[in-house]
């Protein structure tokens, strides 16, 4: 992983979790956040973990795996490929603030990312842009649990069919 320049709010279009936000708001963002670029293959966050910051895709694929433990079975299932403008680790604004998955570089992905102390305190002197951000993250949890029942019901099913 490697980190670059300065973020633009071009690079916030079509940014799931900052849909409805104005330029101004955006510039607020764009100001508190890097972009780091991950390979093929790298995990850029871990389920279980304590997440501190909210990512963004910017470009390339990753991918949300989630591991399902049940003794004695253990299995990793994909919940979603996230692209451009998709969110992630959003669990850095949600107590207790744990990752909910893993996210995988499926391909070379550059990602946004900011910590989630300074979104709180751009929060604190803008209220409403913690109002649209925090509804936009309802939709996109939302989403990602009708994402992960689904794999999951899959999984069971073939669990039932083999015997499991």
């Amino acid at each position: 992983m490697n980190t670059e320049g300065q973020i633009s709010i071009e690079d916030f279009r079509g940014a799931d979790i900052f849909a409805g936000l104005s330029d101004h708001d955006l510039e607020q963002i764009a100001k508190v956040c890097i972009q780091r670029t991950y390979q093929a293959g790298e995990r850029c966050a871990v389920q279980g973990e304590t997440a501190d910051e909210l990512c963004i895709v910017n470009g390339g694929k990753v991918a949300i795996e989630m591991r399902i433990e049940v003794t004695p079975y253990t299995q990793t299932i994909s919940i979603a490929t996230l692209t451009r403008g998709n969110v992630f680790a959003w669990s850095a604004l949600v107590e207790p603030r744990v990752l909910t998955a893993s996210v995988r570089c499926t391909e070379r992905a550059q990602v946004i990312c900011m910590k989630a102390s300074d979104l709180q305190r751009i929060f604190k002197e803008r209220p409403s842009i913690e109002r649209v951000v925090m509804k936009n993250l309802a939709t996109v949890i939302s989403s990602r649990l009708r994402d992960s029942w689904a794999q999951l019901v899959r999984l069971v099913a073939e669990m039932i069919k083999q015997g499991k």
